[in-house]
């Protein structure tokens, strides 16, 4: 994320990006699934870096990485749905709180409405904002896990 290729697109991305050849998709996936799997975040949080550097503008590597993060979010649903042993939080299954989860999945109509109305950010201010916005998860997260 330091190199320029991240925070800025040459001209020569401008056009087309390029392809990642078949070593880099196997090397590449491997080692994205590998590093998401063991960090327990979505595989997008490592491919928007990659898909920067090959020439995409944010927006796109971003929305192209996101749904890389949905295998992660089912298999640890189904695992703190079934990992509660001996406890019996009310209105839960295992870990897993239905209406909090429904909560949630309500606020997708209100998601696609403001998406309609909101102004773009530049590309250069969405790729400088990413890694601060990581780097502020990491910290709330590295607070919780020592508090």
């Amino acid at each position: 994320m330091l190199r320029s290729g991240f925070r800025t697109r040459a001209e020569s991305h401008a056009a087309r990006p390029r392809a990642l050849g078949p070593a880099t998709s196997m090397a590449g996936g491997t080692g994205i699934g590998a590093v998401a799997a063991f960090l327990g975040v979505g595989g997008s949080v490592v491919t928007v870096p990659l898909l920067r550097r090959r020439g995409l503008p944010m927006a796109e590597a971003a929305r192209t990485a996101n749904p890389l993060s949905i295998p992660v979010a089912v298999v640890a649903t189904i695992i703190y749905s079934l990992a509660a042993h001996g406890y019996h939080g009310h209105g839960t299954i295992g870990y897993v709180d239905p209406a909090a989860a429904l909560a949630l999945a309500g606020a997708l109509p209100t998601i696609a409405l403001v998406r309609r109305s909101l102004v773009r950010a530049p590309d250069r201010l969405h790729a400088i904002a990413y890694p601060i916005f990581l780097t502020i998860v990491l910290i709330a997260m590295a607070a919780t896990a020592f508090t």
